[in-house]
């Protein structure tokens, strides 16, 4: 009996939380604006489109944004409102499938193989659904494929308010054609190191042997890299994820210049917080697997330090604190952050490049 192909979906909201805002204050639609801090030490979360061709994007500091374009406005995220909006579209998609699986708060990954609406059509049933976003005020863009990377990269191609299906036997072409930062995992530097081997495409990895591209990748980011690029990525729909870490993090007002003030406010700010979203009240309630410590710098340059244990350990934290501030070598400090890694029962290897 002959294998039935998936129809896989993802709904990306476009620049989802500038498009909230402009909801709630349509004045906002006829300027360039950004979501996010607009001073010193400010970041941008996401900008509206107007906004986007004066060059600001997601991740730049508020200060080089103001630069680019400086009548931009900035506005204040409200997390506790993105999140009703974005539980409203939820609300859309289980009326078509509960094959759904948030992967972020403005992404959306749907399992429409066994959907009977629409006579079944995948196309059809995403045009209703982006249909239904739109009475609620925002948009939303698609891919469609038979896998979630492929749908995923597609979501990309009629952006904004659009959408684009990759049929199961174009995939192969479909990738081949894909400059490789394109693919999910592939950051900067392993990019970088592709590009000295002459690899730039889905189609340069996929002529290629796979102990090649392990070589140069290392055995396990060689080998996924290796099955995407031929089309194979069988992961499902998980409609039901298992949290892996709590963790909380704060820019501050101003560079932290002594060891000793960070860790009064790790004691002070943060490990309250980070109790909190654990839900605890000793910290032997909830077993770990790790702990973390996150230090920027000044300079945006970034650290994590990690050790294991069982239980949740201030004085661990005040470790990895030392540790992590001398790496800084006298530059100030303008976030801190801590994490706690919970056990994982399924202990199931995710498939993500390492390199970077």
């Amino acid at each position: 009996m002959a294998e039935i192909a998936r129809k896989i979906a993802l709904l990306d909201l476009d620049a989802f939380f500038a498009s909230a805002e402009e909801l709630r204050n349509p004045k906002l639609k006829n300027r360039p604006f950004a979501v996010g801090g607009g001073g010193e030490r400010g970041v941008v979360a996401t900008a509206n489109y107007l906004a986007r061709q004066y060059g600001v994007r997601s991740a730049m500091p508020g200060s080089q944004a103001r630069k680019l374009c400086p009548q931009l406005t900035f506005v204040k995220p409200d997390g506790n409102y993105y999140r009703e909006l974005s539980n409203q579209v939820l609300d859309v998609l289980y009326e078509v499938t509960h094959r759904v699986e948030p992967a972020s708060i403005d992404e959306f990954y749907l399992d429409l193989t066994h959907n009977e609406l629409y006579r079944g059509s995948a196309t059809l049933t995403m045009n209703a659904v982006r249909e239904r976003i739109r009475s609620l005020g925002i948009t939303g863009s698609a891919g469609i494929s038979n896998q979630k990377m492929v749908a995923k990269i597609a979501s990309e191609e009629r952006k904004p308010d659009g959408q684009f299906v990759v049929p199961p036997d174009d995939v192969l072409d479909y990738i081949a054609k894909l400059n490789l930062k394109q693919i999910p995992g592939v950051g900067p530097k392993s990019q970088q190191v592709l590009t000295n081997y002459g690899l730039m495409t889905g189609k340069d990895i996929q002529n290629i042997e796979l102990q090649q591209l392990q070589e140069i990748l290392g055995e396990k980011a060689g080998y996924v890299l290796f099955e995407r690029c031929h089309g194979r990525d069988k992961r499902e729909v998980v409609t039901e994820r298992i949290r892996k870490s709590v963790g909380v993090e704060q820019t501050l007002t101003s560079d932290m210049k002594l060891e000793s003030t960070a860790q009064s406010y790790v004691q002070e700010n943060l490990l309250p917080k980070l109790r909190e979203r654990m839900k605890v009240k000793h910290w032997r309630e909830q077993p770990i697997r790790s702990q973390t410590l996150k230090l920027k710098f000044s300079d945006f340059t970034q650290t994590t330090v990690s050790r294991s244990t069982q239980f949740v350990s201030p004085s661990l934290f005040y470790e990895l604190l030392s540790e992590a501030w001398q790496r800084g070598k006298g530059k100030g400090v303008r976030l801190l952050g801590i994490s706690a890694a919970l056990p994982d029962p399924s202990e199931q290897l995710q498939l993500e490049l390492e390199l970077d």
